[in-house]
């Protein structure tokens, strides 16, 4: 274990000691490890100016100078994983056999998808880990460019902006021994790598803005530690705790928002056949559904389901949720009735209703508050600098 780690603090020194005038969009950040996919053990690499480095000899790389296809497989070689290489359908070359691959290059993909730079590969199981490391403002830019439409308003951005690099910042912190730091989609952030052309384009130079403008801008707690700044699309009208959707987490305050409804699927409806219902629970048939909520806002905090043989299940409203179908049940902030052999679901919001409420924000900017303002109306316990 300590022979990966130290491998790995070499790869992040190396990696920093490269050019990355080259490839950053905005200058001066950390670094951070984004899992932008998980695949076979099969992965099919293009680009231009290929180097493979083995971790472990570090001074022994394999180059292809000009556009080229690589191949790089996992094989078990003496109880091993070995990493082969196969470049431009020539014969296999195998390289090492740690856990760690780290490939450079320009216009890397995977496919139709673009990847930073610089990529880890990682071994995980039975699957390689495609690991993008890269300035962690660049990785906000791709995560503003994911997360908020980038026509909304400048303040409403960079608001949006300042909660993703403190919660990246955050989750760095916890994940620092791990191979990757986050994932590319809901779990963390909704991440897409932003190419450097791209900076042409009249919206993303908006996203380049609100990022620049607010550069090393962070929420932080009351105990001084920087925040796990968490956003969502609609409140529903009043923000909650970290601790009424996951049971842990700084409280940073809550927010009432009467500007919610604004979103146009700010109410919704979702109804399941008692059948689809057990299905999706994963339970035996159901006899009853209750639920317990918090006083202060009327979201659901617990589901209890009574099954026909008199037992009963208690499940959090988000696991309740996640079982549904996050984009289905949208929100804890619902009323179920029974009609007929259904069980119709009614709403409002979308999200887990903690911090920054995207939609809020859209609204609070046109009505002329700025980022600052902003923040401090959805994270009022928490500080910015």
């Amino acid at each position: 274990m300590k022979l990966i780690w130290a491998s790995l603090c070499f790869i992040f020194v190396y990696v920093s000691f490269l050019s990355e005038a080259k490839s950053s969009l905005i200058q001066g950040s950390e670094l951070v490890r984004v899992r932008l996919l998980s695949t076979t053990e099969k992965v099919q690499i293009s680009g231009l100016g290929l180097k493979f480095h083995n971790l472990d000899r570090p001074y022994r790389p394999v180059a292809i100078p000009n556009n080229g296809h690589a191949e790089v497989r996992l094989m078990q070689r003496e109880g091993k994983k070995v990493w082969s290489l196969r470049i431009n359908n020539k014969d296999p070359e195998t390289l090492f056999s740690e856990k760690f691959l780290y490939i450079q290059g320009e216009n890397l993909r995977v496919g139709a998808q673009a990847l930073p730079q610089k990529v880890l590969l990682h071994a995980s199981k039975e699957k390689v880990d495609v690991v993008g490391v890269m300035p962690l403002e660049d990785y906000v830019v791709g995560v503003l460019a994911s997360e908020m439409p980038l026509s909304w308003p400048m303040e409403s951005l960079k608001a949006q902006a300042v909660a993703a690099r403190s919660y990246a910042l955050a989750v760095m912190n916890e994940r620092k021994e791990q191979p990757y730091h986050l994932e590319s989609n809901i779990l963390d952030q909704v991440f897409r790598h932003v190419l450097a052309e791209d900076e042409k384009d009249p919206l993303l130079k908006k996203a380049l803005q609100a990022v620049k403008e607010t550069q090393g801008q962070k929420l932080y707690s009351a105990n001084d530690q920087v925040l796990k700044a968490f956003f969502h699309s609609d409140c529903g009208g009043k923000t909650t705790t970290p601790k009424n959707v996951w049971n842990y987490g700084v409280n940073t305050g809550v927010a009432t928002d009467s500007s919610c409804p604004t979103n146009p699927r700010a109410h919704w409806k979702l109804a399941l056949s008692k059948s689809e219902l057990h299905r999706r629970l994963g339970l035996p048939p159901i006899a009853k559904i209750d639920f317990i909520r918090n006083v202060a806002d009327q979201r659901v905090l617990k589901v209890k389901v009574a099954l026909n043989d008199s037992s009963e299940k208690l499940i959090s409203a988000n696991d309740f949720r996640q079982k549904i179908g996050f984009t289905e049940l949208r929100s804890a902030l619902f009323e179920m009735k029974k009609v007929g052999e259904s069980f119709v679901f009614e709403g409002r919001g979308f999200g887990h209703g903690v911090g920054l409420c995207q939609w809020g924000s859209r609204a609070l900017s046109r009505s002329g508050l700025n980022y600052q303002q902003i923040l401090s109306h959805y994270y009022p316990l928490a500080k910015l600098k």
